[in-house]
């Protein structure tokens, strides 16, 4: 969605408030055939940054984009004895932030030391899921000159056949996985980085939707990026999610994005230092842990065939001696008429009844 300056123009005029170019390498890139595959939740890539050379983006790409009203993040991945050169070409050119990133950590915090000797601009460094010292890199790399972090990138390799080929679906054979599948992964790499460093951190990776946006939010980001979803739903979803992301706040009764970054982190440090642990013995106590809207509820039999320990009778029934409070039934509900209720000690968001904040 960002090959190019026009087409960062479309993602602006979109309703984007910022959009990143396509990758910038040392030399245009040569992707295989074909490099790009729908999968469930997500795409599979085997791309290799950018097929424009940086001279295109420096000339052409980014100037056209500025001219088109785009703020512009250039993303770069250069080698660091190069990487200052191309740095100062684009921010001449009109970038008003760069974006560093590779697949190899050990490359992060030299790419934003040469970044950061080159410019005078803010410099995201991008890190991955697949680190797994990611906190470590991310404070390092703050160290080095970085402004903030984006997190995270594509997770992988990964790999998906087409059977009736018999042959990968990708050129390349293996690619990286972006899209939906990997939001539970990119959150926890947010709340790691956001727990770890306090800094401002652009959260990416499966967002596709109002909700989502909201959880990266709680768990620190400042900003979100998205990619994926808008490949498979078009520029329109962008417009389309800060409407929605405005009514769910709302609804919410949060009066705007700055009250929900990080609001999340605090119960999950509760939760990671001292986790709730089912009561024994106390199986009378069990239906006290679960709320029920009749209002809302179909019957449509979900929290009945999920349960494994066959505890849940009906909707508004639960078997105390079987249930173990694994909460499934409550978070496969569709319409949202099972909740479980938590109201742990220390916790600074609780719900009254219609499930606003209070």
């Amino acid at each position: 969605l960002s090959h190019s300056g026009e087409a960062l123009v479309r993602a602006h005029r979109s309703g984007a408030a910022a959009a990143v170019t396509k990758t910038i390498g040392e030399t245009a890139a040569q992707n295989p055939v074909a490099h790009i595959a729908k999968v469930r939740h997500g795409l599979i890539n085997g791309e290799r940054w950018s097929d424009e050379p940086p001279e295109y983006w420096s000339e052409h790409g980014i100037p056209i984009a500025v001219d088109g009203g785009a703020t512009v993040i250039a993303s770069m991945a250069i080698a660091p004895q190069r990487l200052g050169r191309w740095a100062r070409a684009v921010v001449d050119a009109g970038a008003a932030a760069l974006e560093v990133c590779s697949y190899c950590a050990s490359e992060m915090v030299p790419m934003v030391s040469a970044a950061a000797r080159a410019v005078e601009v803010p410099i995201l460094a991008k890190v991955s899921a697949n680190w797994p010292n990611v906190q470590e890199i991310a404070s390092e790399c703050l160290s080095a000159g970085a402004a903030g972090i984006t997190a995270t990138d594509s997770v992988g390799p990964a790999l998906r056949f087409d059977i009736a080929r018999r042959e990968p679906v990708l050129g390349s054979g293996v690619g990286w996985l972006t899209g939906g599948a990997i939001f539970p992964i990119s959150l926890r790499v947010v709340a790691d980085v956001a727990r770890a460093t306090g800094c401002p951190i652009v959260g990416t990776g499966g967002v596709s939707g109002a909700d989502e946006s909201i959880e990266m939010l709680m768990a620190g980001a400042h900003a979100v990026g998205i990619c994926s979803h808008a490949m498979l739903g078009g520029l329109q979803v962008f417009s389309k999610l800060a409407r929605g992301l405005s009514r769910r706040l709302d609804a919410l009764g949060y009066a705007g994005v700055s009250e929900v970054i990080g609001a999340g982190l605090s119960g999950l440090s509760l939760a990671l230092e001292s986790p709730p642990i089912a009561p024994a013995g106390e199986s009378a106590s069990v239906a006290s842990f679960f709320s029920w809207t009749a209002e809302r509820c179909t019957d449509c039999g979900v929290c009945r065939r999920v349960c494994a320990y066959e505890a849940r009778r009906a909707p508004q029934e639960i078997d105390g001696d079987r249930c173990r409070l694994c909460g499934l039934c409550a978070s496969a509900c569709p319409t949202g008429a099972l909740s479980m209720v938590q109201r742990r000690p220390g916790c600074p968001i609780d719900e009254d009844e219609g499930g606003k904040r209070r």
